[in-house]
């Protein structure tokens, strides 16, 4: 009997577990599709760079490649992208290999729309469910992703925009 208990609830926890990947692959194809009628549609890779620029200021091509696991040169072809499409720039004032990146004004418009769209989708999917229902996915999806090392962390949808380097005072 214990066995076979065991068995069931192995069974039940892999197709939970497989009812949460699925749930999160249409989270990010929505994400994706919601965020193209942005003045500035960007790929869900281009926006996952621009987010890691702005949460880690300073960075260079060989951090995103290393954070995302990527070979340099696929992060060196995207970005080449984004640099042409004028959302990202590397710091001129800088020297030595690999210049520290940043966004431009373009870049910071483009990625706080995405960002804005992306938190109303969220939003609109959450109306209807309690304070408590939204406190508690909301906790269990930062436990989920606590301690999965080389992750990186996006900004907070509340958390005041970061200041573009050149705006500051």
């Amino acid at each position: 009997m214990a066995g076979q208990t065991n068995r069931d609830t192995a069974t039940t926890r892999r197709s939970a577990g497989a009812d949460i990947l699925r749930a999160l692959i249409v989270i990010s194809r929505r994400g994706v599709a919601d965020a193209r009628v942005a003045d500035l549609s960007l790929s869900m890779t281009d926006q996952s760079i621009l987010g890691y620029i702005v949460d880690h200021p300073g960075s260079r091509s060989t951090d995103i490649a290393q954070a995302f696991r990527l070979n340099r040169s696929t992060v060196s072809r995207q970005l080449a992208g984004l640099i042409e499409l004028g959302v990202v720039c590397e710091k001129t004032d800088a020297s030595g290999r690999g210049r520290p990146l940043e966004l431009t004004d373009s870049g910071w418009a483009a990625y706080n729309e995405a960002i804005a769209i992306l938190q109303g989708v969220v939003d609109e999917h959450l109306d209807g469910w309690t304070d408590a229902e939204v406190t508690r996915f909301a906790h269990d999806l930062q436990r989920f992703n606590t301690g999965v090392s080389g992750e990186t962390r996006p900004r907070h949808p509340l958390e005041a925009p970061p200041v573009p380097l050149d705006s500051a005072p």
